[in-house]
Formats: structure tokens, sequence, C-alpha cells
């Protein structure tokens, strides 16, 4: 497929064009967004494969993210970088101006574009599913999508994250049990009730483990945070290398991992899971890590020897671990299998 032109987030006609849907993104280095791992991955992907000409929207590599949908005319491939989507189609949840900002934006710059398109969505999100496009982001226009998922890779995208982390670790005290970073999963798309039980479980730790002891870091409906959301881990690391434990919630998918597991444990934190977390062991390779209520994790937080059981995680982490070259190996050739088709 040479001479096509991808865009990131979109893509144009002999262009790939890689769009960013809602926030723009001006993308420097890693642990300043959320998406780092597909943006170190891609573009490195661009610099490989010079066979393909690309554009952006809403997106820039170090440089302004505009949105221009000057290129989007022209691209077969439109690639959208996807992180939450989902909220977005939750009545509610997103302040009406920047709803509507972006709603206007999608409407006027990239529906127009898109008919008879290939779309691609590297996908962080289970909320962010093939349906939510379908029936509500590009209702009613005629395209092709694919999804290339975190967990395409073996052990996940973002282990790329662990890597970006190592380095930063402090060895500091570690005056706080627990801490929790990131967003509750309370309703879906409509604001259906997702049976997501994680907002009454931090509750419980909060209120169990107390506020001296924790941190939560995010958006939250049922307990008191310590600190707004931000888009990087930069910002959280002063917390995170202060912390102890953590705790892994799966969403939609009991055999996935999330991005949480990996950051534990680059900033030295036991990562424990929810119940049925990863239960094909992919990461998780001991059951002392599952809980199933809030006082069991406070008990074994208690009873434990943080030190050991963290070298323990670890040590058996790294085993699994892939390299950054065999992470972007696994993704670059499962783009151009999608890209190709």
């Amino acid at each position: 497929m040479l001479n096509k032109k991808h865009y990131f987030g979109m893509e144009v006609n002999n262009e790939n064009n890689y769009a960013r849907l809602r926030s723009g993104i001006n993308y420097k280095e890693p642990l300043d967004h959320i998406l780092d791992s597909f943006c170190y991955l891609y573009n490195r992907f661009q610099t490989d494969h010079t066979e393909y000409r690309y554009g952006y929207y809403n997106f820039g590599f170090n440089k302004a993210h505009r949105r221009n949908p000057d290129d989007m005319s022209d691209s077969d491939v439109i690639i959208i970088p996807s992180e939450n989507e989902f909220h977005y189609h939750i009545p509610n949840y997103i302040d009406p101006k920047n709803l509507e900002k972006s709603t206007t934006a999608i409407e006027e710059h990239i529906l127009p574009y898109i008919e008879n398109k290939h779309i691609i969505i590297l996908r962080s999100d289970r909320g962010d599913t093939t349906e939510l496009y379908k029936e509500k982001v590009f209702k009613n226009i005629k395209c092709k999508i694919s999804i290339l998922d975190e967990m395409d890779v073996k052990g996940g995208i973002h282990a790329l994250k662990y890597h970006f982390i190592k380095d930063k670790i402090k060895d500091m005290n570690r005056p706080y049990d627990f801490s929790y970073w990131g967003t509750e999963k309370r309703r879906d798309v409509d604001g259906v009730i997702s049976g997501d039980e994680r907002h009454t479980i931090l509750k419980e730790i909060q209120d169990g483990m107390g506020r001296f002891n924790t941190r939560f870091i995010g958006r939250f409906s049922t307990v008191k945070r310590d600190m707004k959301p931000t888009k990087g881990m930069r910002d959280l690391l002063p917390i995170l290398n202060k912390t102890k434990y953590t705790l892994c919630f799966n969403w939609k998918d009991n055999k996935a991992t999330t991005s949480r597991y990996h950051e534990a444990l680059a900033c030295g934190i036991v990562p424990m899971v929810w119940k049925d977390y990863d239960i094909t062991g992919t990461l998780v390779k001991s059951n002392w890590q599952r809980v199933e209520s809030a006082e069991e994790l406070n008990e074994k937080i208690k009873s434990g020897d943080y030190k050991s059981i963290y070298n323990n995680v670890h040590e058996t982490y790294k085993k699994e671990l892939l390299t950054m070259d065999e992470i972007y190996d696994s993704f670059e050739s499962k783009l151009l299998k999608l890209i190709n088709e």
C-alpha cells in the first residue's frame, strides 16, 4: 500500500492521518500524556515507514495541535488514538461547553471526509468500542472501523510506561499505604449503570485506611481527592514515589491488564488486583495479590512486609516484560496488517 497517507487520528488519500477527536495533543516526550505509549509507537512507525505520507489533525509531535482539516479529504486511513471517548456520551459528565466545542468540530471537520474511509482506533480504554464509534461518533456514515487494542501486544502496550518511568524511581520514604489514580467507571454510554464497583470499593478504602495514609488522584464521586486529574504521569510521580500499594480493576474484560499495573511497578508500588483482574495470569502470577474486599486489602497491607512483597512481584514481572523494541515490533506488524487490509 505504497504512497498511502495516514492522518494521526484520521487518515488522508495516499496519506496516513493521525487525528484527535476531542482534546488536542502537542506530544513532546513520554510521561506527558495518558496516551504516551501509542504516541511513542506511532512516532517510531512514521520514522520507519517513509513509504507513506502523514498528516495530522488536532495533534502534533512537538508542534502546535490545530483543528485544521486540510489533509483529511486526501486520507485513505484515519488513525484515531482513543481514550475515554465513552465519557463524551454520558449525560452531564463532560462540561457542556467543552462537549459542544468538540462535537461541533467533529461535525464540521471530520464527518464530511470519512465516508468509505478506513478508520483505525488505537484503543486505550475498553469503553471505547467499535459499536460506540459506529452508533454514536460516526452514526449513519459508511466507513470501515478497525481496532488496535492496548492488549494486542503481549502483556499490554502500556508496558512501555514501565520503561518510561523506571529511571524516575527514587529511594524515598513511603508514608502512603495506598494511592489510586484514574477515574471511576460508575456509568457507561447513555448514563447506563455499568456494574463496575470501584467507586464503592475506593470509598471503603479511604474510610478504612484514613486520609492521612491514602492519596486519590483523579475524578471521583465517592471519595475526597487529593489531586485533580492530570494527562501525564510526570505530575503524579512525587506522590507515587511515596506510595506502597495500589489496586487495579478490570473494565469490561477480566482477561485484560491495565496501564496502572505497569505504572505501579515502575514507581515501586505493589499492584494489588480486584477479584478476577487478569484472570489468565498474563501479569498476575500470585493469588496473594487478589482481593475481594477493602477489608481484605487493608489486612494484607498491614500484615505484609512491603519491601519483600514488592521485590517478589517485581522480579516475577520482569521475567515476562518485553523490551521497548519488542513492543514496537509487535505494534508495527499489527498496524501494518490493518493498514493493508
